[in-house]
């Protein structure tokens, strides 16, 4: 049977829409538009994989695809620090690390500690998956029992204290995990014109009115911004079957490296500083806000396919000398 790559589009997209937003200067409402679904894009794309697994295989899978690229990027950001000669960035970055800190919350108790960047989704997304594993088996409501842990957890870590290790944006992260483990199992029709079109109108007040922002434990309107970030994803995959044949190829390798992508992104916004200290201090040459964004974004996409171009032809070459 011949693989449907609609989601792999879908995650392209969605990868592209966290590159550019985290440019800086963007229009709040486009901001918004890209906050309200592009993070629980890629949990709801995760929950529509679920299948039944034991806790033990779950931890040691999520160990080997997850948390070890967590652990390899942070340690590269890290070390990027020190060659820039930012060493209290670099310590305060292992801190970051412990926390899995995606963004600044406002949280009664630790608000101010530091960030780790966009990776922050990497562990976000293992305790989730063991999460949801774990209640799915003890319950048969488990897309309720997810959203009251998600509206738990984003009122802990926006008004109270985050928790280390990214366990908590986990927790946020359950509700739309669930979505997509729904979406599989019981959506098993397209969801008519009539309940789509409220839906759309659902999201656009949403991304008018509203904000979700996973990382900062940020969710107005709680069940009504969740139900709009699943109403943007499912837009979203629809909108990708109808990708241009010229430009699908592309997006499919980008929605089958998102994981590699999203590790780039991060290392890309600790090159500028090294960038900036060997490269454009002795020559006086500052760079403007813009200017970081384009670079950065560029990077993020140029730093994956050299990384699996390498990957490819080291693949080959051990395979010629067998």
């Amino acid at each position: 049977m011949e693989r449907d790559y609609t989601i792999d589009i879908a995650k392209a997209i969605g990868i592209i829409l966290m590159i550019i937003g985290h440019c800086h200067g963007l229009p709040w409402l486009f901001r918004n538009f890209i906050f309200s679904f592009h993070m629980p894009l890629f949990f709801i794309f995760s929950g529509y994989f679920y299948k039944p697994q034991i806790i033990k295989g779950l931890i040691f899978s999520g160990f080997k695809h997850l948390v070890r690229p967590y652990l390899i990027t942070s340690l590269a950001a890290i070390l990027l620090c020190v060659i820039a000669q930012h060493y209290d960035s670099a310590g305060k970055k292992i801190i970051g690390m412990m926390m899995s800190n995606g963004g600044q919350a406002c949280e009664k108790y630790g608000s101010t500690l530091p960030l780790i960047g966009p990776i922050w989704f990497l562990l976000a997304l293992f305790w989730c998956k063991i999460f949801y594993a774990y209640i799915k088996q003890r319950t048969i409501y488990p897309l309720a029992l997810s959203f009251i842990i998600s509206v738990c957890a984003f009122i802990v870590g926006k008004y109270i204290v985050n928790l280390p290790f990214g366990i908590l944006t986990g927790f946020c992260g359950m509700v739309f995990y669930a979505m997509g483990d729904y979406w599989k199992n019981k959506l098993t029709t397209p969801i008519s014109c009539k309940y789509l079109i409220v839906g759309v109108i659902i999201w656009a007040l949403c991304i008018w009115k509203s904000h979700l922002e996973i990382a900062t434990f940020d969710c107005k309107h709680y069940p009504i911004s969740m139900f709009a970030a699943f109403i943007g994803t499912y837009i979203t995959y629809l909108v990708s079957k109808k990708t241009p044949r010229f430009i699908k190829n592309t997006m499919i390798w980008l929605g089958q490296n998102t994981l590699l992508i999203l590790c780039y992104h991060t290392i890309s916004f600790y090159i500028i500083p090294v960038i900036t200290q060997y490269l454009l201090v002795p020559y006086d040459i500052k760079l403007s806000s813009v200017e970081k964004s384009v670079i950065i974004s560029v990077l993020s996409l140029l730093l994956p396919y050299v990384h699996k171009s390498i990957q490819t032809g080291l693949v080959k070459k051990t395979a010629i000398a067998h």
